[in-house]
């Protein structure tokens, strides 16, 4: 890789001392992580660290170095220093899951939808705000294989290299209409604890779709032959989806027979096309049948629950309370967002999503934000406090 100006792929335990050191002497970095997230294999796994420090960019590999990188967390950690990256909510998430509670994220993107720029990606950004094309050849490799490619490695650089004058580009023109308050405010209020806790990252959840057509006995059948599935994509280190169809988990809930042809079917990794697990398969089958007979489920009931009553009457009454506060605050709101600050910031302060949220009270915001909206509640300006509060 020594071709490669300014880059230090960091495999060995002494390189990565000298990376600490040199790390430690600065108060900020450009931070970006390459994972999977049961792509190509089991569960959401750290693949490369990206960091820019000055001019140099470090390419930490934890596949490969045999270290812990608690002093590497440490550093994330420490709220007087700076994390500069792009759309970090995935990374974030990642980090967390890994024991690091990174602080002092400054995540450019939002700084962007802050000036009113339309969504668009680090790629295109770097090019129409800096004049430098970068690559996306990259973007969807397995970064789980080793060695790396040497444009794999390029590619994973370029996602830091030009976070810094990026940043400053932006930094620039927030301050210019004086919002860069609203983007240390954002961040840290997207970025707290409390707004990104994820307990089951590695995990892929039953979807409500995923039980369709089936009755409360199949659904049940369903749920333990998704569990056991994941067992197997674990031990496989594979993608619970790339072993067994979740199409042909269903059906063999509703279709026992299917379970004899198993050792040829298609819908199953070849690894697990043997008549050992054909006959673990035909257990869990057999118990998750009895177990549900036990529990009282029955075959004429759909697994997807329907609402209740009462759940049903609790969402009217949501809908209609999110459809008033729309038609008589928020829609006005908007428009006067848009009027003032563009349509890119209003769609990022005032979404959907976030409507319903302050309609309902269920999420408070940054303090910047509220004072905005108060700013412009014109002749509801009394009323808004019912929202904000």
């Amino acid at each position: 890789m020594n071709n490669l100006n300014s880059i230090r792929y960091i495999v060995t335990l002494p390189v990565y001392q000298a990376f600490l050191s040199e790390l430690y002497q600065t108060n900020e970095v450009a931070l970006d992580l390459e994972f999977d997230r049961n792509r190509y294999g089991y569960g959401f796994q750290l693949c490369l660290i990206q960091c820019q420090v000055d001019s140099t960019c470090y390419i930490i590999d934890p596949l490969l170095l045999d270290t812990s990188l608690e002093e590497f967390f440490a550093y994330l950690e420490d709220s007087k220093r700076t994390i500069v990256c792009f759309s970090f909510g995935e990374d974030f998430r990642l980090l967390r899951s890994l024991g690091c509670d990174v602080t002092t994220v400054r995540d450019l993107d939002i700084g962007l939808s802050l000036i009113n720029t339309p969504k668009q990606s680090l790629v295109k950004q770097i090019s129409s705000r800096l004049g430098v094309q970068t690559s996306k050849a990259s973007q969807t490799s397995n970064w789980l294989t080793r060695p790396l490619l040497e444009k794999q490695i390029q590619y994973a650089c370029e996602d830091v290299q030009y976070l810094f004058e990026l940043r400053d580009s932006i930094v620039t023109e927030l301050q210019s209409k004086d919002r860069y308050t609203w983007y240390e405010q954002e961040n840290d209020w997207v970025y707290s604890l409390e707004n990104l806790q994820d307990e089951n990252l590695n995990k892929i959840a039953i979807k409500p779709k995923d039980l369709d057509g089936l009755n409360e006995i199949e659904g049940y059948m369903f749920k333990k032959l998704f569990e056991w599935r994941d067992k197997q994509a674990k031990k496989l280190g594979k993608p619970p989806f790339k072993i067994i169809e979740n199409n042909f988990l269903k059906l063999l809930t509703q279709k026992h027979y299917l379970i004899e042809n198993w050792n040829n079917e298609r819908a199953v990794h070849y690894l697990l096309r043997k008549s050992t697990i054909r006959d673990e398969i035909s257990k869990e089958l057999s118990l998750a049948l009895e177990e549900a007979v036990k529990e009282g489920l029955n075959s004429s009931k759909p697994a997807n629950i329907p609402f209740t009553s009462e759940d049903y009457a609790k969402s009217k009454k949501e809908q209609k309370i999110i459809k008033e506060a729309k038609k008589k605050f928020f829609d006005p709101l908007k428009e006067r967002l848009i009027k003032k600050y563009g349509k890119h910031v209003q769609s990022y302060m005032l979404s959907n999503r976030v409507i319903q949220e302050l309609a309902l009270g269920q999420t408070k915001f940054p303090s910047y934000r509220l004072e905005i909206f108060r700013q412009l509640s014109g002749e509801y300006s009394l009323e808004i406090e019912y929202y904000l509060d």
